[in-house]
C-alpha cells in the first residue's frame, strides 16, 4: 500500500495529492485484481471527484494507470501507476467497489477510505482447503461435462490439486504466466497419460482437456471483448494478446508432454 497513512483514527487535513494517491491506488488494485479497465477508471474518477477534485481523467491499460485531476487550487496533479503484478480476487474487487460508493455517498472521509483501502489489499488470500476443493471440484466435473468417465474426472481432479498449488508457488516468485501455463500443460497431460497407462483413466485426452480448464484464461477473453466493445481498443488488444500467449503456453506444455511420451514408446 503506497498511500501515507498511519492508520484508523489518525486524521489530518488532506491535500489534492492525497486523493491523487488513493484514486490511483484503488484503480491499480481493481486492476491487479483482475477487473476491467473501464472499471479502474471509474473508479478512480469517482474517488477523486467524490473527495472533490475536477477535469479528472483516468486512461488505463492492463499494465499501467494514468491519472490526472485539478486540486482546490486550480493546479493540475497527475500520477501513473504501474501494474505489474495481475490475478483473479473478486473479493477485492467487490469491497473497493463498496468503498466507492461511500466515498461517492459522503459518509466515508478521506483517511478512513485510505485505511480501508489497505486492508483491502492486505486482506489474506483464500484458504488452502477451499482453494484445493475449488480445483478439484472445477476440474474434475468439467471433465464430466466433456464426457468423461468417473475415473478420467477423479484423474483432472488430482491434476487440479496439483495446479493449484504450482501455480500459487511460481506467482509467489512472480513467475511469467506464460512459463507457469507451459509447465501446467506439460503437467496435467504428463499425469493423464501416466493415469492411463496405469490403468487408472479411460481417456486421457478428456482428462487433459478438464484439467486444462484451470488454466484456460476465461476472465482475459471476457475482459478483452468487453473492453472492444466499451471502446478501449489498446486494452482489449493487450488482453487478447495476453489470452491468446495463455492459451499458446498451455498448448505447447501439453504438446511437450504427449510428443515426449510417444518419444519413449508410450501409448497415446
Amino acid at each position: 500500500m503506497r498511500i501515507p497513512v498511519g492508520g484508523r483514527g489518525q486524521s489530518r487535513p488532506p491535500e489534492a495529492e492525497d486523493f491523487l494517491l488513493l484514486a490511483a491506488d484503488a484503480a491499480r488494485l481493481v486492476l491487479e485484481s483482475g477487473g476491467e479497465t473501464y472499471r479502474a477508471e471509474e473508479t478512480a474518477q469517482s474517488i477523486a471527484t467524490g473527495l472533490g477534485a475536477v477535469d479528472v481523467e483516468c486512461f488505463a491499460t492492463p499494465t499501467g494507470i494514468v491519472l490526472s485531476f485539478s486540486g482546490p487550487d486550480g493546479r493540475v496533479r497527475s500520477i501513473v501507476r504501474r501494474v505489474s503484478t495481475r490475478s483473479l480476487n473478486l473479493d477485492r474487487i467487490t469491497r473497493t467497489e463498496e468503498l466507492v460508493r461511500e466515498v461517492v455517498a459522503g459518509t466515508l472521509e478521506w483517511d478512513e477510505a485510505a485505511a480501508t483501502l489497505g486492508d483491502i489489499e492486505s486482506s489474506p488470500e483464500v484458504p488452502l482447503l477451499p482453494s484445493l476443493a475449488a480445483a478439484a471440484a472445477g476440474t474434475g466435473f468439467f471433465t464430466l461435462f466433456f464426457g468423461g468417465a468417473w475415473n478420467d474426472a477423479l484423474v483432472a481432479a488430482f491434476s487440479g490439486l496439483i495446479l493449484s498449488r504450482m501455480t500459487h508457488y511460481l506467482a509467489r516468485r512472480r513467475i511469467s504466466d506464460f512459463f507457469t501455463n507451459l509447465a501446467g500443460g506439460a503437467l496435467i497431460a504428463a499425469v493423464a497419460l501416466s493415469a492411463k497407462g496405469m490403468g487408472l483413466a479411460a481417456n486421457a485426452d478428456l482428462a487433459i482437456l478438464g484439467a486444462a480448464m484451470y488454466l484456460v484464461p476465461g476472465v482475459a477473453i471476457t475482459n478483452a471483448i468487453r473492453d472492444t466493445i466499451a471502446g478501449d481498443l489498446v486494452a482489449g488488444v493487450a488482453r487478447a494478446a495476453d489470452a491468446f500467449m495463455s492459451a499458446a503456453a498451455i498448448a505447447i506444455g501439453a504438446g511437450s508432454a504427449l510428443g515426449v511420451w510417444g518419444l519413449f514408446g508410450g501409448r497415446i
